[in-house]
């Protein structure tokens, strides 16, 4: 194998058709013709000798070999951070970058925790992406993501789960919803009502399809969608209920502006909240120093806030 193997571009367009499932997603994320990208990975197998992705398939996927080039690479810009992040350690932390995956329903908690962090440390660089919570594992699984912020996340090998905090799934209603003034309601209860629901693709979704297979019943939505923020404001008209943990509404539940009633619904109960980071990554010095205060300030936020958040 000879040296240009270790040309960072070559390998990137490798990694990044990879995870993205073809060379059209990765030429439109990185900006780059897939010409190019096909031209780049094609001269990459000359380089190597070997073919690094399997032909005649729809989607990329790699061979052995291509799956040692995308692992090198991934742990060669990790060993990079890493001497970064130790030559920055020996100047004080004063510069660096963080990039964080987090879902949607978090970033009132966030934002405050990344506003006092910025002013202290103001040359330190942060990148947020928003994204459901596979996505958010994946990102930090491929080391896209320092830390992760995951509603639920499943059982992950190359996942440390740095911390938990219950978030139990609620109906979330307006005040004058006939449902409102309950001390809880059976998920049964909850059929008789016009819903909006988060899609499938996010993980509260999926943990509403596990309570309703569970309990044999029906829950059709009138309206769903990708957006938590189209959610919460048709539950403001007073058009619809829906189902979401209560950090993901909690502005308007301060407000009193929603309602959020418990759901008598083990599959809706035990669901949490997760801070997360690749096992065995050795985070620079900027990402090291945020996550305690990330976690701190968790705690902090959920324990003044109303929500009822305990860690686990």
């Amino acid at each position: 194998m000879s040296n240009p193997i270790l040309t960072d571009a070559k390998l990137r367009y490798l990694a990044e058709a990879a995870a993205l499932g073809s060379m059209h997603a990765a030429g439109e994320k990185l900006d780059v013709a897939v010409s190019s990208i096909s031209r780049q990975i094609a001269q990459l197998e000359a380089q190597v000798g070997l073919p690094l992705i399997e032909r005649g398939r729809r989607s990329i996927k790699l061979t052995e070999a291509g799956e040692m080039a995308v692992r090198y690479y991934r742990e060669s810009i990790t060993q990079r951070e890493t001497l970064v992040a130790n030559i920055q350690a020996l100047r004080g932390l004063r510069a660096g970058q963080i990039n964080l995956a987090v879902g949607e329903g978090f970033v009132n908690a966030l934002s405050p925790l990344l506003q006092t962090f910025a002013d202290e440390h103001p040359e330190i660089r942060m990148s947020v992406k928003m994204a459901g919570t596979l996505e958010v594992m994946r990102q930090v699984r491929d080391d896209e993501a320092h830390i992760g912020l995951a509603f639920h996340s499943p059982p992950d090998p190359k996942i440390n789960v740095r911390a938990t905090f219950a978030q139990p799934i609620r109906l979330i209603v307006h005040p004058r919803h006939p449902l409102a003034g309950r001390s809880s309601v059976a998920l049964r209860e909850v059929v008789e009502h016009r819903l909006c629901l988060p899609e499938a693709s996010f993980r509260i979704g999926q943990m509403i399809d596990m309570a309703r297979e569970h309990e044999r019943i029906s829950l059709d939505a009138h309206l769903s969608t990708n957006s938590l923020h189209l959610l919460r404001e048709m539950v403001k008209s007073g058009k619809c209920a829906t189902l979401l943990p209560e950090i993901a509404a909690v502005r308007e539940l301060s407000q009193r502006v929603l309602i959020a009633v418990p759901i008598d619904s083990a599959a809706l109960q035990d669901t949490a909240l997760t801070v997360i980071c690749r096992l065995g990554r050795t985070l620079p010095s900027a990402p090291a120093a945020f996550l305690p205060v990330l976690e701190g300030g968790l705690r902090t936020w959920l324990r003044k806030t109303r929500i009822t958040g305990k860690e686990r």
